[in-house]
């Protein structure tokens, strides 16, 4: 058990996002997350510099005697989760604890790119953690799964059982679906033939084989030969 992080601490942690205010970019971030209010309108540049101080200090102990008030502090708790000086399965139960929290794209996608494997232990760890959860029924498990491989297993190790587990996605919900063909694209890029062997079987969810055609065709990494190829596969 670590030390506690006092009441004292966490007042001045509100304190200092409240310094960080920023009422023009509440109105405009909130725009683009229907649904969610944020406390102060923190930019993430400001959290993310927050996130490393407080990682300097005593980040288990905030974690551990805390609990998010705002969509400020929550990704903000996701930050110094996932920048932990931990091994993974240290890691891991603050990470099951963060992901019932997410509740938006935008806290979803920060975290996740966050969460960077630092050895090859926590690679396969990670892997194997979010490998159920494509089939998850909460959106955004789902989209998490698929955010954490989009940004960290892009690889030739991975791309079989990669592409496999996209389609176990089966949640109907917008974030969820839009994940699979984001990560879709991103495969593409580095392995062509794979992603449009897949696109070709036309066996996705309609939606999902559209969007992600669309999001390959808006690349700039791609070839307009390439490009003008995979509108054969739309649905």
């Amino acid at each position: 058990m670590s030390a506690p992080f006092t009441s004292q601490e966490y007042q001045a942690l509100l304190q200092e996002l409240e310094s960080l205010a920023d009422p023009q970019y509440k109105a405009f971030h909130e725009g683009l997350i229907p649904g969610v209010s944020m406390a102060w309108g923190v930019r993430l540049p400001a959290l993310r510099a927050l996130a490393k101080k407080l990682l300097r200090g005593n980040p288990v102990g905030l974690l551990e005697n805390s609990r998010p008030g705002s969509y400020e502090e929550t990704l903000l708790r996701g930050l110094v989760i996932g920048g932990l000086n931990l091994p993974w399965e240290e890691k891991r139960p603050w990470v099951e604890d963060f992901l019932p929290r997410i509740d938006n794209w935008a806290v979803c996608d920060t975290f996740c790119n966050s969460l960077k494997p630092r050895s090859p232990e926590d690679r396969r760890g990670m892997w194997a953690f979010f490998s159920p959860f494509y089939a998850s029924s909460q959106e955004y498990s789902a989209r998490a799964a698929c955010v954490v491989q989009l940004s960290h297993f892009v690889d030739q190790e991975h791309v079989e059982e990669g592409l496999a587990l996209l389609q176990q996605v089966a949640h109907p919900g917008y974030y969820a679906k839009m994940a699979v063909a984001w990560a879709l694209s991103v495969w593409y890029v580095k392995f062509p033939q794979a992603v449009e062997e897949l696109l070709a079987q036309q066996t996705l969810d309609p939606w999902v084989q559209n969007k992600s055609i669309q999001k390959v065709r808006e690349s700039r990494r791609v070839g307009r030969a390439e490009k003008d190829a995979l509108l054969a596969y739309r649905l």
